[in-house]
């Protein structure tokens, strides 16, 4: 009997690059949908950050016009109608 052990295919080297091989996959299976759901997140918070935007200018500025109608409306007289106006004569 040979008491020698024999050499293994699976020595320190195999088992590194095993090694690297699962890391590898690990992250390439997982980083591209991290790197996707990153990517979609930023674009739904832009979406939402301009949709927010518009909502903003477009509620300051129906504010502003309406403000700018009510000035308006208070500091014109009303005109009067002819039925409404006092006569001019002495009376009947």
């Amino acid at each position: 009997m040979n008491d020698t052990p024999k050499k293994s295919k699976t020595g320190p080297k195999a088992g590194l690059a095993t090694a690297g091989l699962g890391v590898l996959a690990v992250v390439c299976c997982a980083g591209a949908p991290l790197i996707a759901g990153a990517l979609g997140s930023i674009a739904v918070g832009g979406v939402m950050g301009v949709g927010a935007g518009v909502l903003t200018v477009v509620v300051v500025s129906g504010l502003f016009v309406g403000r700018i109608r009510h000035r308006r409306a208070c500091a014109v007289p009303h005109a009067q109608t002819p039925a409404a106006r006092p006569r001019r004569g002495g009376g009947s």
